[in-house]
């Protein structure tokens, strides 16, 4: 992993992208816990879209006791791992979107310059994109995990994942991949 001076996300958009146990969520908390010690902890905020563990896959971002960050998150499900079939997966997939549209009305209302984002795809995969970039222009600054691999079968959800996933790696100033 590359260990990046802060002052190279200030003011950017920087998208951490890779397959599943690639490293995402760690470089991430890497990265936010550079900010936590260069003393931005009250200027950012972490919007968690991560569900809970489902086979070893999926993890919210562990923050240090008492630190001033603004955290949200919600109980998001792993659509893929969880649906029983294809319309089921969908049902969860727009579940989890209409549950982070709450988490992005209450950042508004709380905004912070930096914004760290857990495990984008699982909006991605049924929320609406134009909201979601309206969401990520309230920062300057915006560090994004998502992800973008093969691990999960080919399907209309996948495929709509990828797609916003690669509209988002084009309007992010830095994509790195894990």
């Amino acid at each position: 992993m590359k260990d990046y001076n802060i002052k190279h996300y200030l003011n950017r958009q920087t998208l951490i992208a890779g397959d599943v146990n690639s490293g995402k969520t760690t470089q991430t908390t890497t990265i936010l816990e550079q900010f936590l010690q260069a003393g931005y902890g009250e200027q950012m905020a972490v919007l968690d879209l991560s569900p809970d563990p489902v086979r070893g896959i999926g993890g919210k971002l562990l923050l240090p006791l008492g630190t001033p960050v603004l955290y949200l998150t919600a109980h998001i499900t792993a659509p893929r791992l969880m649906g029983r079939d294809v319309d089921h997966t969908l049902e969860l997939a727009d579940e989890n979107a209409r549950k982070i549209e709450g988490l992005f009305a209450e950042f508004a209302k709380q905004k912070r310059d930096i914004l760290f984002i857990n495990d984008a795809t699982l909006y991605l995969q049924a929320g609406n994109f134009a909201l979601f970039l309206e969401t990520l222009a309230k920062s300057s600054t915006r560090i994004i995990n998502a992800y973008y691999g093969n691990t999960f079968a080919d399907s209309a959800l996948t495929q709509l994942e990828r797609k916003l996933t690669d509209a988002l790696m084009e309007v992010s100033d830095e994509v790195i991949c894990m």
